[in-house]
C-alpha cells in the first residue's frame, strides 16, 4: 500500500468538444502530463488510484477521465439503441447498425480536455477502446502528443482473432439494474478477463463495481461506445505513416482483445517497443504494476 502523500484535484468537470467530462488529477500539474483514456464500459475509476498515484510518484501529472456516455460524463439520449448483442450480430451478418459518434469524436473530447486543462502537449496512455482512441489522436492530432502507450488494444483489424466465447458471452449479456446484481456480474465479468494467471481480488474488484454503479450506470452508452468501435474500421494503413514514439503493451492471456493483436498492432506502428506480460487478461493485475507502471515510466521520460 503506497504511503507516500501525493496531490489529488477530486472530481472536476470540464467543457470539451460541446459536451461535459468528468476528470480527476492526481500529481504535480507542473510535472509532465500523462492522460489515461479508458477502456469501452469503463469509468474512470477502473484506473485503479494506486496505480494514478504510482505514476504521480515517478515524477508525472495524471489525469483520468469519464469517456462521453459513462460514468458522470455527458450522456447522449436516443429513442432507441441497440442492445450488445444486437451489435455483436451484425458483424457476422453485416447488417449495417448507424453509430451516433466514432473513436474519433471520442479523441477529439480528449482534445478538448487538454484544452480546458490548458496543456500543449501530452503522453497518452489507452487501454482496450481506449487504446484505440489513443491512435486516433495519434493518426489525427500529432503535434499534441508527446508519446502513444496503447494496452491491450488493437488496430481494429477485422482479419485478428475473435473474442474467446466465455468472453463474448460477459459482453453481451443483459445488464443488470438491481445494485445486488450489477455487483455479482461485475465481479464475474472481469473475472472472466483477467482469466487465472495472476491472483484475482473478487473483493477489490467488488468495491471498484460499488463505486462505478454509485456513480451511474449506463447500459445505452456502453452500446454506442461498441458501435463507436465498430464504425472507426481498421487503422492499420493510418498506424503505417506515424512518427511518434510508441509502446503496446498486451497479456499473452487476453481472452477479449487476443494476444495477436498486440504484436500486430507494434507492427503496424514504425519503431514501436512492443512489451508482453506473460499469463496477463484483460485487466492489469496489480502484479504486473511494476513492470507495466516501469515501462510507462521510461517510455514517457
Amino acid at each position: 500500500m503506497l504511503t507516500e502523500p501525493v496531490r489529488y484535484s477530486g472530481p472536476e468537470f470540464a467543457e470539451a468538444n460541446g459536451i461535459s467530462l468528468c476528470y480527476d488529477t492526481f500529481g504535480d500539474p507542473l510535472a509532465p502530463p500523462i492522460v489515461l483514456i479508458m477502456g469501452l464500459a469503463g469509468q474512470m475509476v477502473v484506473w485503479d488510484d494506486d496505480f494514478c498515484r504510482e505514476l504521480a510518484l515517478r515524477g508525472r501529472f495524471v489525469v483520468r477521465f469519464d469517456n462521453r456516455d459513462i460514468g458522470l460524463s455527458t450522456k447522449f439520449t436516443e429513442a432507441k439503441t441497440p442492445s450488445m448483442r444486437d451489435i455483436v450480430f451484425s458483424q457476422f451478418t453485416r447488417s449495417g447498425i448507424r453509430a451516433r459518434y466514432t473513436l474519433l469524436d471520442m479523441a477529439k473530447d480528449t482534445i478538448g480536455l487538454i484544452d480546458a486543462l490548458g496543456l500543449d502537449t501530452v503522453h497518452v496512455v489507452g487501454i482496450s477502446m481506449g487504446g484505440a482512441i489513443a491512435q486516433e489522436l495519434a493518426i489525427h492530432f500529432r503535434d499534441r502528443l508527446r508519446t502513444l502507450c496503447s494496452i491491450m488494444s488493437s488496430t481494429g483489424d477485422p482479419r485478428l482473432p475473435p473474442p474467446t466465447w466465455q468472453a463474448m458471452r460477459v459482453l453481451t449479456q443483459r445488464p443488470a439494474k438491481e445494485r445486488e446484481a450489477y455487483l455479482r456480474r461485475y465481479v464475474r465479468t472481469w473475472h472472466v478477463l483477467a482469466q487465472d494467471n495472476f491472483p484475482f481480488d473478487a473483493a477489490r474488484m467488488r468495491r471498484q463495481g460499488e463505486r462505478s454503479y454509485d456513480r451511474g450506470t449506463n447500459p445505452a452508452g456502453v452500446a454506442r461506445q461498441m458501435l463507436a468501435i465498430v464504425a472507426s474500421g481498421n487503422r492499420t494503413e493510418a498506424l503505417r505513416k506515424l512518427a511518434i514514439p510508441a509502446l503496446v503493451i498486451h497479456g499473452t492471456a487476453d481472452p477479449l482483445v487476443r494476444f495477436k493483436a498486440g504484436p500486430a498492432l507494434a507492427a503496424a506502428i514504425p519503431g514501436a517497443t512492443f512489451l508482453a506480460i506473460e499469463g496477463m487478461g484483460h485487466t492489469l493485475p496489480r502484479e504486473a504494476w511494476p513492470r507495466i507502471i516501469g515501462a510507462i515510466e521510461a517510455h514517457t521520460a
